[in-house]
């Protein structure tokens, strides 16, 4: 339930002669590959794949052909900074980079930390997305830090997860309580590990080439850290 389907046709097509590339089912070489009704209904060595009538060909010669990619952490900017990037942009660009599906991030204005927000979103999808997404609701209200979401509401209203995208979890008492919901309400929990006292004004990392560059580094004990402390909180 937490992907939003887009409204479109299935796809109905027969690509020749491409360069077929699945590990998962030990491809490595030249076929064509027919699609019915949004499926890959059969392979076949070049140029021998039946072609059912209404079916579009696409010439793949000299090209490559993989299993579509899944993004798990994009920016559509919606709602409120649509002046960036939108449903429609976002994943018609994903689209056209080979991905079949994106999970959206809620630092958006307002954050997606309601369910209210989160559901005109996914109507949103529906209407403009042209790949299926799938949205991220915040674990604190506001990404502040200081008090959870209703976590079981907004799974209820379709949430894949939880996360406060780029800020961490800073309180310990709230990521013990956020954990323990997280198991009531299902979903999955991202964190962003990341003490900022010790990144502070960081812009890579902290090593031989941070010094070369004249630049400020983020130590590795910076993110360490709070993996340990989030660990423990977990167990």
């Amino acid at each position: 339930m937490s992907l939003v389907q887009p409204s479109a046709p299935a796809a109905r097509l027969v690509v020749r002669d491409a360069h077929v590339l699945d590990p998962r089912e030990g491809l490595d070489e030249r076929l064509d590959v027919v699609v019915v009704s949004g499926r890959v209904a059969a392979i076949a060595p070049p140029g021998e794949a039946e072609v059912p009538e209404g079916t579009e060909v696409v010439d793949g010669a000299g090209r490559h052909l993989l299993p579509a990619f899944v993004d798990p952490h994009v920016h559509l900017r919606v709602p409120g900074q649509e002046h960036k990037e939108d449903l429609e942009t976002g994943t018609r660009a994903a689209a056209a980079g080979g991905f079949c599906a994106v999970v959206a991030m809620p630092n958006t204005e307002p954050v997606v930390d309601g369910a209210s927000v989160l559901r005109s979103l996914r109507d949103a999808a529906a209407r403009d997305a042209r790949v299926p997404v799938a949205f991220m609701a915040s674990i604190t209200r506001g990404l502040r830090g200081e008090e959870l979401t209703e976590m079981a509401e907004l799974r209820d209203a379709g949430a894949l997860g939880f996360t406060d995208d780029g800020k961490p979890v800073h309180r310990a008492g709230i990521l013990r309580k956020a954990l323990q919901y997280q198991r009531l309400a299902g979903g999955v929990l991202c964190l962003h590990e990341e003490d900022p006292t010790l990144s502070g004004r960081g812009v890579m990392h902290e090593g031989d080439v941070s010094a070369r560059l004249g630049l400020a580094g983020i130590p590795s004990i910076s993110e360490a850290t709070r993996i340990a402390r989030d660990a423990s909180r977990a167990r």
